[in-house]
């Protein structure tokens, strides 16, 4: 892999991180302040990540273990923010009841 190569994947894979933080970010922002808005935001931050995984997939150079790796975190980052709200709802519900 020549450098620029390497500079460009190693590029690609930061912006799916940081795509991957948004999402979550304002999915946990969405659903805390009851926010259709903030919703379509985390939507196209999802989007965003997709379409970044897709890229790393099709156009860089790693081997098909890496690029399986890469196609499943993306689809696996779909469901992490709702799992973990769901997390959070549960081991929170009975918070007010003990007043």
């Amino acid at each position: 892999m020549s450098p620029v190569v390497f500079l460009v994947t190693s590029s690609l894979l930061g912006f799916m991180v940081l795509a991957a933080g948004a999402y979550a970010l304002l999915y946990g922002a969405a659903r805390f302040r009851e926010s259709y808005a903030l919703l379509i935001a985390a939507g196209f931050a999802y989007a965003m990540l997709a379409l970044d995984a897709a890229g790393i997939v099709l156009a860089t150079p790693l081997t098909p273990p890496w690029k399986l790796l890469i196609a499943a975190s993306a689809l696996a980052y779909f469901a992490i923010p709702p799992l973990t709200w769901r997390a959070l709802q549960y081991a929170h519900r009975e918070e007010g009841t003990h007043l």
